[in-house]
């Protein structure tokens, strides 16, 4: 079968959109996810996102890596969903849903831009102990519906991301599951500059909108920013985090641009029917 997509670009994450109302790969969605973000056999992308009927908003949202592991959320990828919901006859502008980490509401703020709330920024802790290159280091760390560990830097450009980042994604300090990892820098005031390597992605991505929510709520809490935060991410775009009034007592609001990179269709064998011995 031939799956219709739409591949989406917030701020540099690249994400592969498909309208899953109709739920032609149930309990495949790791196989679509693999062959969607393979660039050898579908678009290729971060990840995917699969909008899904939902009987309480007008609907859910449901994330896959390439490894085909699913995931909580992708803040760039729900600030896409209101440039995609609008093509497959879903009115807006305002779009209330749910995704496994809670309840967001989604809206543009002009022709190649969107804003979403996002979850609360659950759980925070600061200054966990790790190695790094054999000696000591400290990493705060935040969980919004998925886990981001921060490690504050001098330079972030000069970060050793495939080294650095995948020690740390996996340090035994973050449990089994282990976690993403931003590396961010105070670049001036009001102003981080940000990288991230991405669990799942295993590898750092252009952009990440989970993670830069996390790095804002943590950086305010150690006294370096006011309540709106911009973050200059790897592809030279700015995204913007409105942090609540009070850590906990509400969510981040994250705004950057939306870039519609195309649409088509790739192949997905169908389902196998399963064979009944009698």
């Amino acid at each position: 079968m031939k799956v219709r997509y739409v591949k989406m670009s917030g701020a540099g994450n690249e994400l592969v959109l498909v309208d899953h109302r109709e739920p032609f790969a149930a309990g495949r969605e790791s196989d679509l996810a693999r062959r969607a973000c393979n660039p050898d056999r579908g678009p290729g992308a971060d990840g995917l996102l699969l909008v899904e009927r939902d009987e309480e908003s007008d609907f859910r949202i449901r994330f896959f890596n390439p490894d085909g592991g699913e995931y909580g959320l992708c803040g760039n990828g729900v600030r896409c969903v209101a440039f995609f919901a609008p093509e497959i006859g879903i009115p807006g502008p305002r779009y209330e849903f749910r995704s496994e980490s809670g309840s967001h509401v989604a809206e543009r703020t002009g022709p190649s831009s969107a804003r979403v709330r996002l979850t609360p920024v659950r759980e925070v802790r600061l200054g966990i102990p790790v190695d790094l290159e054999g000696r000591p280091a400290t990493m705060d760390w935040g969980d919004i519906g998925v886990p981001h560990g921060v490690l504050w830097v001098e330079d972030v450009d000069a970060v050793p991301m495939p080294v650095w980042g995948a020690h740390l994604r996996a340090h035994p300090a973050f449990g089994q599951e282990g976690t993403n990892v931003s590396f961010v820098q105070l670049a001036r005031e009001d102003t981080l500059a940000i990288r991230t390597f991405e669990r799942g992605v295993e590898g750092e991505t252009l952009a990440c909108g989970s993670g830069s929510a996390v790095a804002a709520t943590i950086a305010r809490r150690r006294g370096r920013v006011g309540d709106r935060v911009d973050l200059r991410v790897r592809s030279g775009d700015t995204l913007t985090v409105h942090l609540p009034a009070v850590d906990g007592e509400g969510a981040p609001t994250l705004e950057g641009p939306v870039t519609r990179r195309g649409d088509g269709g790739f192949e997905f064998p169908e389902a196998v029917p399963r064979r009944v011995n009698r």
